[in-house]
């Protein structure tokens, strides 16, 4: 086959498999670069404040059974929801297995990617020798969407401690403080969670209602039970049978001092999260809606209540941003649709993949390993992407936006197993 090199930026889950399957396609010519000094992203557990990780008792919010790549099941004594240090053992043994590490450079960081003349791609990067270029092909993004934390101004500011939900690692240094958890996503609920069982008082703000569903119904796992009503033929009942089984198993959300929520329950991200409205019923946490106003220590939100806290942490999830790719992404951060075929491929681009850039209900990297799959695909010229690209485009942009939330937080937003479906098929396509 024709010679390539690829250039892959990222070594987390999707970096991993991406590497995995160009080498199974047969392109071997690849190196990926990867700021840190080991593998596995986010998963990778870290103290460093400063260096997006997991927190220490962060678990998977999809279920073992749906988080494990086809080719290489999890172990059979892993729980439903595994651990962090658990899934960062199993990207490790991935990586040994399938013999990816020697592809990788470790504490390389990408500064730039900029279009060559004709085709291919300058990539500048920095390491411990210094600032260095190299040529690709190919660049495929997988440095996934949990890059620039998303901190809004408080109104009138605040003079007590602020962090992220990416700075935090565990509820350390919390004990006695009063604290105030902005958000009402996964990271949200169990960081209020944690920290209330040390301090003084938690509360947690959400600007917008939101649905929260226990990981496990039934007996069994959330997402293998939602996996039954993702059939084409069932979507136009499944809201209406997702509403009627959390009205019987949840309740109305007022008794938990939280706002109903008025839209379809898979239109937004739900949260996963079993213990966040035992806290709640428990006091333990309280529930506030949005923040109108502060002073000093003091916030005031939108039902009129007053409250003072020692510490903000702002589970505000993060802003699209792809930074070494300026000319191209700048206008990404504040965008609330994409406009990617396939959450894969900018019109116009044809030597440019992003993977796992996509927020699935679901886990990302088995849907990324599809991804993975079509970008070797038409590197190795077994599939070509169609000429009417920007029409696709449109076309996913138009029912996407009838689909979710017009917001920046839900412009990578998929039906997981309608787009699984979509690439598979996309797939066997390529291999007749």
């Amino acid at each position: 086959m024709t010679h390539f090199r690829v250039c892959i930026i990222g070594a987390g889950p999707t970096g991993l498999t991406t590497i995995k399957n160009l080498a199974e396609a047969g392109i071997t010519d690849i190196i990926c670069h990867e700021v840190q000094p080991e593998t596995g992203g986010i998963w990778a557990y870290s103290e460093d404040p400063e260096r997006p990780s997991v927190y220490q008792s962060a678990h998977t919010i999809t279920s073992k059974r749906l988080s494990q790549f086809p080719d290489f099941p999890m172990p059979d004594y892993y729980p439903d929801y595994p651990s962090n240090r658990q899934i960062l053992a199993y990207m490790r043994a991935y990586e040994a297995h399938f013999e990816l590490t020697p592809y990788i450079r470790f504490e390389s960081l990408v500064e730039d990617v900029s279009a060559r003349e004709g085709g291919g791609w300058d990539v500048s990067f920095e390491n411990d020798s210094g600032k260095h270029t190299h040529t690709a092909d190919y660049v495929i993004v997988c440095s996934g969407h949990h890059r620039e934390p998303s901190v809004p101004e408080v109104p009138g500011g605040f003079s007590g401690e602020q962090l992220h939900s990416a700075q935090y690692k565990n509820s350390t240094g919390f004990a006695g403080q009063r604290v105030l958890v902005v958000g009402g996503g996964n990271s949200a609920c169990d960081i209020a969670g944690e920290i209330s069982r040390v301090a003084d008082h938690v509360t947690l703000s959400m600007r917008s209602p939101q649905f929260i569903m226990p990981k496990i119904f039934g007996g069994r796992p959330v997402d293998v039970q939602l996996a039954k009503l993702q059939k084409p033929r069932l979507r136009w009942a499944r809201d209406i049978i997702l509403k009627a089984v959390m009205l019987l198993v949840v309740g109305p959300y007022d008794r938990y001092g939280l706002q109903q929520p008025d839209f379809a329950l898979l239109s937004r991200h739900p949260t996963l999260n079993t213990a966040i409205l035992d806290h709640i019923r428990h006091g333990r946490v309280i529930a506030r809606p949005g923040i109108s106003s502060s002073s000093a220590n003091t916030v005031t939100f939108y039902d009129g209540t007053s409250q003072d806290f020692d510490t903000i942490v702002w589970a505000t999830g993060f802003r699209l941003s792809v930074p070494f790719l300026k000319g191209i992404c700048s206008n990404w951060p504040d965008s609330i649709r994409l406009p990617l075929y396939l959450r894969m491929m900018l019109a116009g681009v044809p030597d440019l993949f992003f993977i796992g850039l996509i927020q699935p209900i679901g886990c990302i990297w088995v849907i990324a390993d599809l991804q993975a799959k079509v970008a070797a695909a038409e590197i190795s010229t077994a599939w070509q992407r169609p000429d009417d690209i920007a029409n696709r485009i449109d076309h996913e942009m138009r029912r996407d936006a009838k689909r979710y939330k017009a917001s920046p937080r839900h412009a990578v937003q998929i039906d997981g197993r309608e787009y699984s479906a979509e690439l598979e098929a996309l797939l066997r396509a390529a291999q007749q």
